[in-house]
């Protein structure tokens, strides 16, 4: 049993899904301890009697591991112009259907301030009103939480530090962001959400850029090839778009034949794991260069925020893929802000998955759709940034099954 003195490190993974996709967010909180931070109540209780590594599983009803009222009330049409559209700077915001915003920008609006960062949702608009959701984005869905403690340190290590409670350190500032509306989609049409701040030639652009460098820490690397084995298993014939010089393929999977796609030859020449390779750029011509239900999976890492036509693209991917064949996403909280479009530098990075998890729903070729997230994690020591930044790059991964 954990000693109420000891501190410990423990892994807590939240899971829901409605209707059109499953959700998930695993959130490491580390040096954590009984006599300081504040957990969820059942969840204290069982943690308390647990072993190390022992998995612990509770079930929430909606709102139960939440810290605000989920009421119908907090569900109001407001007029338009009670939303500050020039919060935060000069350049006027648009208010989009299905978009999140902080409450800061509602004024006159009951139960929110200036600096409210809590989230709504833009659920229906006209000229004159919006209709918002000041709840809390999960507030609607049971909860399954699972916890392991995956470490635990010496008693008496009283240290000091700022009390957390747990319930809202796990579920703020992002969950729930990611969910899809059952009754419209996000629209993301308005303006140009696919322009970029640079528009010359993306070949020129990443000719330039080093890509012997890491996109993400090593940690993130290996959260990435735990999702691609337990997804790819079987899947022989694999696209590898928008490659680079690394797959993050692990090895258990076995020998595959792999193709890759970008517009950067230096790269796919460097990645061992590629069998044959073809130089295309998706942005100037998102058809692909291969035959119907030629793939078991296509891998798209840290690049779906460069596309500039990404329904098309999908709708692509659905063609090549065999019925049942998986489309599997990942990216992180960096990449090269100069050729991201517009619409991903505006978003959350929780609703970067939602708007991935829109392209699935609205290509309509794709089921089953599930996205995974992956906090908290630590860098390792001989990291060369570990001095800067200790934590590891948040890990954003997505994925959708071709219709049969």
């Amino acid at each position: 049993m954990i000693d109420d003195k000891q501190n410990l490190s423990v892994q807590i993974d939240i899971q829901w899904n409605d209707a059109l996709a499953r959700y998930k967010d695993r959130y490491f909180v580390l040096k954590t301890n009984f006599w300081r931070d504040f957990y969820p109540e059942q969840l204290d209780y069982q943690i308390k009697r647990s072993e190390l590594n022992q998995i612990l599983s509770i079930n929430y009803k909606p709102g139960a591991l939440l810290q605000f009222e989920i009421t119908p009330s907090n569900i109001k049409t407001i007029p338009i112009e009670k939303f500050d559209r020039y919060y935060g700077g000069a350049i006027p915001i648009t208010p989009t259907i299905g978009r999140f915003y902080p409450r800061g920008m509602l004024e006159g609006v009951e139960d929110c301030f200036k600096m409210d960062n809590r989230p709504f949702r833009i659920l229906e608009k006209t000229d004159k009103t919006l209709k918002v959701d000041l709840n809390h984005p999960l507030g609607t869905f049971p909860i399954k939480l699972t916890a392991t403690i995956s470490d635990v340190f010496d008693a008496n290590q009283q240290n000091g530090g700022r009390c957390n409670d747990i319930a809202e350190t796990i579920t703020d500032n992002g969950p729930g962001l990611q969910n899809l509306m059952a009754e419209k989609a996000f629209d993301f049409t308005q303006g140009m959400p696919f322009s970029r701040k640079i528009e010359n030639d993306d070949t020129q652009f990443y000719e330039a850029i080093d890509s012997t460098l890491p996109v993400v820490d090593q940690v993130s690397i290996e959260q990435l090839s735990q999702f691609y084995s337990d997804n790819l298993q079987g899947k022989i014939n694999i696209l590898d778009l928008m490659a680079g010089r690394n797959s993050y393929l692990p090895k258990n999977l076995g020998n595959l034949n792999i193709t890759g796609l970008s517009l950067k030859e230096q790269d796919l020449q460097a990645n061992a794991a590629l069998s044959q390779y073809t130089v295309h750029d998706l942005n100037q011509q998102p058809e692909l260069p291969f035959v119907d239900q030629q793939f078991d999976a296509v891998l798209c890492a840290f690049s779906v925020e460069y596309m500039t036509q990404p329904i098309a693209v999908f709708k692509e991917v659905a063609r090549i893929l065999k019925p049942g064949g998986v489309f599997l996403i990942s990216f992180s909280d960096r990449f090269y802000d100069k050729k991201a479009i517009a619409l991903w530098d505006d978003l959350h990075t929780f609703e970067r998955m939602g708007i991935v998890l829109e392209y699935f729903r609205q290509s309509d070729q794709f089921e089953n759709l599930y996205s995974e997230s992956i906090r908290g994690l630590i860098r390792h020591e001989d990291d060369p940034f570990v001095n800067k930044t200790v934590h590891s790059c948040p890990m954003f991964m997505l994925s959708g099954q071709r219709k049969s």
